[in-house]
């Protein structure tokens, strides 16, 4: 039996705001996984419970950048203090990077960092980063970065959410039934609209069969048991449990969310309609955890 310290059932109530002894229950039911033990809160508590766990302390903002409408970058850049993050030489520093990315296509941060400036050759992007450092004495991370690069009929579009202080950013690629419709102004409406749709509404997948498999049967079963906690017949469990994997899917799942300017319409008839595909999107939020775990850090001190 794994050791429960206090610090164990504190983190879990930050993340879950479960009960501490609720929390403590969890944890040793399940031998002090964590992942497990939020599993068995959900499942006692149901839709009460607001897993607040994909947030880390951290500042900073997010940044993209597309090149020749077939290459779009989005990065994100931290630093220790909102005051900084407003700066606007530290905003700098995250559009050149993201251009970096979107010109260069380095393969990790290291590399982008080792790269001259696309813009100005004397310099390397570390260098910069170190310019930005010694004028702001805060330490500085160049955290993460995704590109994507499309063909003749992709269609790029970019958002970042201005009013969050430039906190949230998304890269979406969608697909044109030709070359010559991706590069009207119905796609870049279509690609702007999309890209706003994935700030607002969080979607984890494009699609339901981008949802992995055990994720489906873990959320159907803690609808089951949701379901028998609330004292629901059991000859009605299984239409329960669907009905709450449809709106599981309705939460997290892009194209099946309704669309933002028509709730009636979900974001998949609103493409039909438009006559565009989903291709792919990506969305970052400064501090959030990915599912990699944290990206490699570069930094000056």
């Amino acid at each position: 039996m794994a050791e429960i310290t206090a610090a164990m059932v504190k983190s879990l109530r930050e993340r879950t705001g479960a009960a501490m002894m609720l929390c403590k229950e969890a944890l040793v039911e399940n031998n002090g996984d964590v992942d497990e033990a939020i599993v068995y809160i959900r499942k006692k508590l149901g839709a009460k419970l607001s897993d607040r766990g994909d947030r880390v302390a951290a500042e900073g903002v997010i940044a993209v950048a597309v090149v020749d409408s077939r290459d779009a970058a989005i990065i994100e850049l931290n630093s220790e203090t909102d005051f900084v993050a407003r700066n606007e030489d530290f905003k700098l520093l995250a559009s050149q990077l993201a251009h970096q990315v979107a010109h260069k296509k380095g393969g990790t941060v290291d590399v982008i960092l080792e790269q001259p400036y696309h813009g100005d050759e004397s310099q390397t992007m570390q260098e910069k980063l170190h310019d930005v450092f010694t004028k702001l004495r805060e330490r500085i991370v160049f955290r993460r970065f995704e590109l994507i690069s499309t063909d003749e009929r992709g269609v790029l579009a970019t958002y970042v959410h201005v009013p969050a202080n430039d906190r949230i950013g998304v890269l979406v690629e969608l697909e044109a039934p030709d070359a010559s419709t991706a590069s009207t102004p119905e796609a870049r409406t279509a690609g702007k609209e999309i890209a706003m749709q994935v700030a607002a509404g969080k979607p984890h997948y494009a699609t339901r069969e981008d949802v992995p498999a055990a994720k489906v049967e873990q959320e159907l079963s803690i609808a089951r048991d949701t379901a028998r906690n609330e004292g629901k017949p059991e000859a009605a469990i299984e239409k329960i449990a669907q009905g709450r994997l449809k709106a599981f899917y309705e939460e997290v799942v892009l194209l099946d969310q309704g669309y933002l300017r028509d709730p009636k319409k979900t974001v998949e008839q609103y493409l039909k309609d438009a006559g565009f595909k989903l291709r792919q999107f990506v969305r970052y939020e400064v501090g959030e955890v990915t599912d990699a775990g944290a990206a490699a850090e570069a930094a000056t001190e």
